[in-house]
This record gives C-alpha cells, sequence and structure tokens, in this order.
C-alpha cells in the first residue's frame, strides 16, 4: 500500500497533473504526520516546512495525515522533520512526524 501511495504521488508530481510541476527538483518525501486536528493543522506545517532551505513544492493533506515534500538534492530529512515540529509548538497540536516513503527523480 505505502509503495502504491508513493509510486502515485511521484506520478503526480512528475506529470504536473492538476498540481505545478516542481523545478530542478531531486527528492520526493512522503511524510506521516499524526496529530493533524483541524482545518489550520495542514496550512501551518505546508508553511514551516516551506520555510526549510531547498524545499521546493508541499502539499498537505488532513484527510491522509500526511504531507508531500519535492527538495533540491541535499536536503535533510531531519530538517523536514524539525520543521513539523516547530509547526507543531506555534499550532499548539503535538504532531509526530516519520518519513515513510522517499524517492529521488530526475528531471
Amino acid at each position: 500500500m505505502k509503495k502504491m501511495l508513493l509510486g502515485t504521488l511521484l506520478a503526480l508530481v512528475c506529470v504536473g497533473v492538476g498540481f505545478a510541476r516542481p523545478s530542478f527538483a531531486d527528492t520526493l518525501y512522503v511524510i506521516n504526520v499524526k496529530g493533524m486536528v483541524c482545518d489550520m493543522c495542514p496550512a501551518a506545517i505546508k508553511k514551516s516546512i516551506s520555510e526549510v532551505p531547498g524545499t521546493e513544492w508541499v502539499f498537505t493533506s488532513l484527510e491522509n495525515k500526511i504531507a508531500v515534500v519535492v527538495t533540491k538534492d541535499g536536503v535533510k530529512e531531519t530538517s523536514l522533520l524539525d520543521a513539523i515540529h516547530t509547526a507543531s509548538k506555534s499550532a499548539g497540536h503535538e504532531y509526530k512526524a516519520r518519513v515513510v516513503g522517499e524517492e529521488h527523480i530526475k528531471n
């Protein structure tokens, strides 16, 4: 199931179906975020992750409790997880995040 989700998300990013295609991006991360409970959570997480240098594109889903992030090569997953932790503090919720998929993509 995880590989199917990752493959689908990768296909969406690569062909740009319904989304702006990231440019010069090298790594796609799928992050499970437990603790998203309100409509403001995805926006807070997206904003915080977007501030990580090298982040090209971010999608968050309250329904699926995930963040999908495309970064330039060299961005560490710990930087993304730290950003989610920062969003947790500002939103007043406790987010527990872990990377469940990572795929290197070529442009």
